[in-house]
């Protein structure tokens, strides 16, 4: 259950880096892609958490991090390293999804700035009564009734 846990940890920060090369190349079309292959991988993560609770609750152990932590250091030396290799790769994998995060938020500002900039040159464009757009209030030109 655990080798299963690494490598799905790792296959999805080697998505997580990924992303943040497509994030800052700006390509889209690849970031569509590798959405829905983060989305995936995101599942098999949910589904292994949960097997690993059930089968912790089955054999009594509390499946919450205080009784995973209590149960581990029962075990061998080995049995603990694995455990906190597992803890750790679930934190790089959380510190490159927020960083991607954050990078996300960076061009959303970014591009909502470059948008009000270019809304502010076009002017303001208003419908006239045709449903036909155009920038001049009133929507007709000067010495027409």
């Amino acid at each position: 259950m655990l080798a299963e846990g690494f490598g799905q940890l790792n296959h999805f920060i080697r998505l997580l880096e990924r992303e943040r090369e497509l994030l800052n190349n700006l390509d889209v079309e690849a970031l569509l892609s590798l959405a829905k292959e983060k989305t995936t991988v995101i599942h098999q993560l949910q589904n292994s958490e949960n097997t690993r609770a059930l089968t912790l609750a089955r054999h009594g152990i509390d499946p919450s991090p205080r009784g995973i932590s209590a149960f581990i250091e029962t075990q061998p030396e080995t049995t603990q390293a694995l455990w906190q290799r597992y803890l750790d790769l679930a934190k790089q994998a959380q510190e490159l999804n927020n960083s991607n995060g954050q990078l996300i938020q960076h061009n959303l500002h970014h591009n909502q700035l470059a948008l009000n900039v270019l809304m502010a040159v076009a002017g303001p464009s208003l419908y006239d009564s045709e449903g036909h757009t155009s920038s001049r209030p009133g929507g007709r030109s000067f010495g027409t009734v």
